[in-house]
């Protein structure tokens, strides 16, 4: 990393370009997880100029280790060479056709052998049109309304309502739409089963996340919804490239009737998936699911140039072990006085985060401020998560580590006026 001495004027060009995207984009990012007011104008980045590996240069010229890597959509790394040819080797055939692309059917074909499980892929451009979708040929095969969410599965009508503490007229979202999506926490086994077994009218589906749930609820949850002819629908757009070569499900054994994939499918490309019985994904045509970008080429040379680096990779995914051991050790530094029952580690090697046990909102977190101003003079980056790829060397595993135990210690005395 490529250090600033202290106190130099480099947010120069980064505050200038804030100032005037905000007056243009909503939010200054088109990207609501992205945008500057999440970060630390003036502190730390909020705008890249380039990217490689594990790092990106932000438009002050400072250098970064990336813990966040684009949402966890760069799964293999920055620019990573193999996925960087395939797209290239692409865009000098074409980027779209007037008529369908063959590496479709390619693509589908591997996604499917390498799951084992399921018949038929439906491709998207996004994680929410993917379960949106999903949503849609649940209630299409099941003549039913109501839908059970658990938790964020995207900005769309269906399920925003049920996410956000806000009032469906404020999301601009209809009362009697938002009215068909019945909400539940994670890890609440016992309203998600009293909801699925019609307890406010049967469902046409649940939707889980499924790394967020113990395999053997799932495992209830998946009968009790099946013995009503519920659709099981697994949200695996955030965890499911990041979990192991077959996803969360794979790691539980516990599949669903319907699979949503996106992040890392295509090393930051925008594609997404809906996989299933062919019964039910087939039901995607009859719903008019579709987008004119939904079947554009370079995704697809991406994805299944991270099929062929999946393949070849001796363990998968490669910072496991070393994320796990990380967080274990956090969890016990968090155990000593000063930090018992201020700090908690949530998540899992996937992705995982520090908060404040019990809070109710991630972006105003002290535990989430602190860590994030403390890390960023360091020139680490992170909004919270920490979310690693390929790509991450040891040595800079190491150095995230430290960085963080550093950063507890001086939470001990933290007054909590810190703010992003």
């Amino acid at each position: 990393m490529t250090a600033t001495p202290e106190g130099a004027a480099s947010d120069t060009r980064s505050l200038a370009w804030l100032a005037e995207v905000e007056n243009i984009v909503p939010a200054g990012c088109s990207t609501l997880a992205k945008t500057p007011h999440r970060l630390l104008p003036g502190r730390g980045a909020i705008a890249a100029a380039h990217a490689k590996d594990a790092e990106f240069t932000d438009v002050d010229g400072r250098t970064w280790l990336d813990c966040e890597m684009a949402m966890g959509t760069v799964t293999w790394g920055h620019r990573r060479p193999e996925v960087e040819e395939a797209v290239i080797a692409q865009l000098r055939r074409g980027t779209s056709f007037s008529v369908a692309d063959p590496l479709e059917l390619a693509l589908a074909q591997r996604l499917l052998a390498r799951l084992g499980v399921f018949e038929s892929v439906k491709f998207a451009k996004s994680g929410a049109d993917a379960v949106s979708g999903a949503v849609r040929m649940a209630r299409a095969a099941t003549g039913r309304d109501l839908v059970v969410a658990t938790e964020y599965h995207g900005w769309h009508d269906w399920a925003a309502s049920a996410h956000y503490a806000q009032s469906p007229g404020e999301l601009g979202i209809p009362r009697a739409v938002a009215a068909l999506t019945l909400a539940c926490g994670p890890g609440d086994i016992e309203r998600v089963v009293d909801l699925v077994r019609g307890s406010q009218g049967l469902p046409a589906a649940v939707v889980l996340c499924p790394n967020r749930w113990s395999a053997g609820d799932l495992r209830t949850i998946a009968e009790e919804a099946r013995s009503r002819g519920v659709v099981v629908v697994f949200d695996e757009v955030t965890c499911g490239m990041r979990m192991g070569p077959r996803g969360a499900c794979g790691e539980a054994d516990v599949w669903p009737d319907l699979l949503c994939i996106s992040k890392g499918m295509a090393n930051g490309l925008p594609l997404a998936a809906v996989l299933g019985d062919r019964h039910l994904v087939m039901r995607a045509a009859e719903v008019r699911m579709s987008n004119a970008h939904s079947s554009e080429s370079l995704a697809f040379a991406a994805a299944l140039a991270c099929e062929d680096l999946l393949e070849q990779a001796p363990q998968w995914p490669s910072w496991r072990a070393r994320a796990t051991t990380m967080m274990a050790d956090w969890r016990a530094r968090i155990a000593e006085p000063g930090l018992v029952g201020r700090v908690e580690v949530r998540g899992d090697y996937s992705s995982f985060s520090l908060g404040t046990p019990g809070a109710s909102d991630f972006w105003t977190d002290p535990v989430r401020s602190h860590l994030m101003t403390a890390l960023a003079d360091q020139q680490i980056f992170t909004k919270g998560y920490f979310v690693f790829s390929d790509r991450h060397t040891p040595a800079q595993l190491d150095d995230v580590e430290r960085a963080v135990v550093a950063a507890l210690a001086t939470y001990r005395q933290y007054d909590g006026t810190e703010h992003c």
